[in-house]
């Protein structure tokens, strides 16, 4: 695990932390359980506008300042949840932040209840918008003699990538009402995947040194499993 503040010392954390500083604890601590039911939840509200208006004005906090420290709270659990920290590291990280004791056990508590479902969850994500779906390649000749075919041989590779919309459509369908259940159905069927591709063309020194660096990552991969 790194010793360095993974957190960072940026101002717009430093003065979302001092504002977090100045919340009633209890109340925080509920905030801090509905952030974190919603970490790797893409597109999804913490708080309804009407909850953000209340929240606001219990507070005495303007709307960026709230926006603020959702977002602040969001990113402390979003770099737990990467380093896959334990409640005592998280500790020692805020530890290096100016966040209070008080508020710093907040973060411990729900995260000790709580990091076994987020990082199942977040498991189950991808974090890139694209997946490789499937691999084709090629030999390119360039024919005018024997030592220009040698000379100029090339790889090309065709990469397939797809996007799974799976999860905003299901959530879509929860939305709309039973009679389009059939008609969204089919949309999904035909909507949820979209292909792209993407055409890649190396000599030999070049397939070389990407092949090193798929087996750098291949050896990272490894270390983790």
């Amino acid at each position: 695990m790194t010793d360095n503040n993974i957190f960072g010392n940026t101002k717009r954390f430093n003065d979302s932390i001092e504002l977090i500083n100045k919340l009633e604890t209890p109340r925080f601590q509920k905030i801090l359980s509905r952030v974190v039911n919603k970490i790797g939840h893409k597109n999804e509200r913490i708080f309804t506008e009407s909850e953000e208006n209340i929240l606001q004005n219990l507070f005495k906090i303007t709307s960026s300042e709230f926006k603020g420290i959702l977002e602040c709270c969001s990113f402390i659990f979003e770099q737990t949840a990467y380093y896959s920290l334990s409640p005592n590291n998280l500790v020692n990280q805020l530890k290096k932040t100016m966040l209070n004791d008080d508020k710093t056990s907040c973060f411990q508590s729900i995260w000790e209840d709580n990091s076994e479902s987020v990082l199942n969850f977040l498991r189950t994500q991808s974090i890139a918008p694209l997946q490789l779906n499937e691999i084709g390649w090629r030999l390119h000749y360039q024919m005018s003699s024997s030592t220009a075919i040698k000379r100029n041989a090339s790889a090309i590779m065709e990469l397939d990538f797809k996007t799974d919309n799976s999860n905003n459509n299901t959530n879509n369908n929860n939305n709309n009402n039973n009679n389009n259940n059939n008609n969204n159905n089919n949309n999904n069927n035909n909507n949820n995947k979209n292909s792209d591709k993407m055409i890649l063309e190396f000599n030999k020194e070049q397939l070389l040194e990407f092949y090193n660096k798929l087996e750098s990552i291949q050896e990272k991969l490894d270390t983790l499993a």
